[in-house]
């Protein structure tokens, strides 16, 4: 072994130095006060890697930077996620720790924003969510969330790809609620958020404002490091930015916690829907809203609530409950979910009868995917006869369509709309019919199919309003749900969205329209696509197929939020129609460059191409092309363990191009 180097008091490792019998140094990287870094190569797999070279020195006062270097160490090694570093090997020696991990090819952001001064919108935005995806899965972590507390520019990699990797990991620490405050409040200066500074306890939230910083430098390149020392609105800057960009950087960099974004959930939900976050979609909402909320202020006029049912209650207490559902109306507007859980938890204090607050409660559980959650919240409501809830039809029945719809769990459906009382209810006894049914495990489908039309003629005959729109979702759910057992079932789940939507015409509630908009669409769009798979008739099946292709574009249109979905559907709807080259043109130039890590979209474009090269003469087949998308969906994290790729192996396998 070659002997070390001395270079300011630090002991360095000559070129060509091998670690452990296997890791071979080639040059120096980088340095920090503790540490330096080497570029190595893995002898036994001829692989790049890097290895961190942690000084022991006795002397130092610095023990607590030591520390932290050796706990990144161990707390990467524990972790698994595309945007981290992976550490191989921490090997100790008299003097020394050397921990092995990847070699992250690419440039710091610092270094991106040194070159070019600021980084567009459109970057920043792309980053912000895979940044965003990885601090919510450190937060997430058991038993205790990892709280990373040095997000800075400095410390985020670009990739060639575009990928982004979060390195140096040595201030962050594992969150536990017993501790009152942070034994340090290492941090750096500019970027730190106020109760990490003070050295209060450190949360998802500090890592958010830290977060909301970085954006903040990278789109308009002022560091608060520097004059003016302030955040300011980020147009005030350059006015063609992003108005959704600037508030969630304002929301994000709030100095007091609780109204910063409470958790990455929220913060990832609203970079994905970012051109809602805009004063022109916000005054729409509030006009949607205002359906609403203008009835409930009218109310208020009056001196009595008899018409409501309500004997005996106060013209001041039905004030403060309908201020408080409005309030979290409002709240939900503004993206303040958190908020208005809360405003609606305080709705069912203050009235602990009504059932708005019930509803509007478990709505906006099942839309922030947390049906279970939301389930939970008002079956301990039920359970502990909180209010008289427990008898209360509206919620029961609420309870009972969550089941139904959106859990398919139809004999939980089936507990609660035996509760409802069918005079208050009448569509129930159909509910109660279907979920016998549904949750049956022998069905007898002619007679099921009979009772879905009885119920879509009862339907039919009702009055147009809401309930009568909510009983058509559930009829098309059950059909294309049931397209395989039931008859025409994709060409009647159309015509009763169709018929929804002129209800909706008629009705001219945008607030209805705004719940139903995307849902239908959805419904559209996978009924003709199942219709046209499913035709005889090429004519016929190139019309579905063309109508599917039209209601995916709506739900892009609309901002769906499963939109690499949607973007590969579109791609297999063209090679269904036998559009070859229509569908290769739309997976090479839009669904792999916006999702250029989608490994179904690699897997499916990859078929598409072994697909036409199998038409052809057998002496005219190359699979160039094919081989090497099947190589990049390889390279991507999780392609090994996903079934698509798998199979696209094995085909590939059966046809000698590996």
């Amino acid at each position: 072994m070659n002997q070390p180097a001395f270079l300011g008091g630090m002991t360095l490792i000559q070129i060509g130095t091998i670690i452990d019998d296997r890791y071979e140094i080639l040059k120096e990287i980088g340095r920090g006060g503790m540490s330096v870094v080497y570029l190595a190569m893995d002898n036994r797999l001829n692989k790049s890697l890097v290895v961190k070279d942690i000084r022991k020195r006795s002397n130092s006062n610095n023990e607590l930077l030591i520390n932290s270097l050796v706990v990144e160490a161990n707390m990467l090694k524990k972790l698994d996620h595309g945007s981290l570093p992976k550490i191989y090997d921490i090997i100790e020696s008299e003097g020394d720790i050397y921990v092995v991990m990847d070699y992250i090819e690419g440039e710091s952001l610092k270094e991106r924003l040194k070159r070019d001064g600021k980084i567009p919108a459109k970057e920043v935005i792309e980053w912000a969510k895979q940044l965003s995806d990885v601090l919510g899965y450190l937060h997430t972590r058991k038993p205790y969330p990892i709280i990373y507390r040095d997000m800075k520019p400095d410390n985020v990699m670009l990739t060639p790809e575009g990928k982004i990797k979060l390195i140096d990991f040595g201030i962050a620490r594992e969150f536990k609620t017993e501790n009152l405050s942070d034994t340090t409040n290492l941090g750096t200066k500019g970027y730190a958020a106020p109760e990490q500074i003070s050295g209060r306890q450190t949360d998802a939230k500090t890592d958010i404002y830290s977060l909301g910083i970085t954006l903040y430098h990278l789109v308009t390149g002022k560091n608060l490091s520097e004059p003016p020392f302030e955040i300011r609105p980020i147009r005030e800057w350059d006015p063609s930015l992003p108005e959704g960009l600037e508030h969630i950087i304002k929301k994000c960099t709030q100095a007091e916690p609780e109204k910063r974004y409470q958790n990455c959930e929220e913060l990832s939900y609203d970079l994905e829907h970012i051109n809602r976050l805009t004063k022109g979609y916000k005054n729409m909402l509030i006009k949607k809203l205002a359906m609403f909320l203008v009835p409930a202020v009218l109310f208020l006029g009056f001196s009595t609530t008899s018409a409501l049912g309500y004997k005996g209650m106060k013209n001041e207490q039905f004030q403060d409950y309908m201020n408080l559902v409005n309030q979290a109306s409002i709240a939900l507007m503004d993206g303040e979910q958190t908020e208005a859980i809360k405003l609606l938890e305080s709705a069912t204090r203050v009235d602990k009868g009504r059932p708005e607050a019930y509803i509007n409660l478990l709505d906006l559980y099942i839309n922030r995917n947390q049906t279970d959650e939301g389930l939970a919240k008002l079956e301990s409501y039920i359970q502990d006869e909180y209010g008289g809830v427990h008898k209360n039809d509206d919620v029961l029945f609420k309870m009972g369509m969550t089941y139904f719809d959106v859990k398919r769990d139809y004999n939980n459906a089936l507990k609660y709309f035996q509760q409802v009382d069918e005079k208050e209810r009448p569509d129930v006894k159909y509910y109660k019919s279907l979920a016998t049914t549904m949750g049956s495990l022998n069905v007898d489908y002619t007679k099921f199919a009979g009772d879905l039309q009885e119920f879509h003629e009862y339907n039919d005959g009702l009055a147009n309003d809401s309930k009568k729109i909510d009983n058509y979702n559930s009829l098309a759910n059950i059909y294309i749900s049931y397209k395989s057992q039931i008859p025409d079932a994709n060409t009647q789940a159309i015509e009763i969205v169709q018929k929804a939507k002129e209800v909706l015409a008629k009705l001219e509630n945008e607030q209805l329209q705004f719940k139903y908009e995307m849902e239908f669409e959805q419904k559209l769009a996978q009924a003709y696509y199942s219709r046209g798979v499913n035709s005889e008739d090429k004519a016929t099946a190139r019309g579905d197929f063309e109508q599917a292709i039209e209601h995916y574009n709506n739900l892009l249109d609309l901002n769906v939020a499963d939109q690499e979905d949607v973007y590969v559907k579109i791609g297999v709807i063209y090679q269904e129609m036998g559009e070859f080259s229509r569908a290769v043109e739309h997976f090479r130039n839009t669904a792999l460059k916006k999702f250029p890590d989608s490994i179904d979209a690699h897997v499916k474009f990859g078929n598409l191409l072994l697909d036409i090269e199998q038409n052809k003469e057998e002496g005219k087949r190359t699979y160039a092309e094919a081989k090497k998308v099947y190589e990049k969906a390889g390279s991507l994290p999780g392609a090994k363990d996903d079934e698509g790729y798998k199979k696209l192996t094995r085909r590939m396998e059966n046809l000698n191009i590996l």
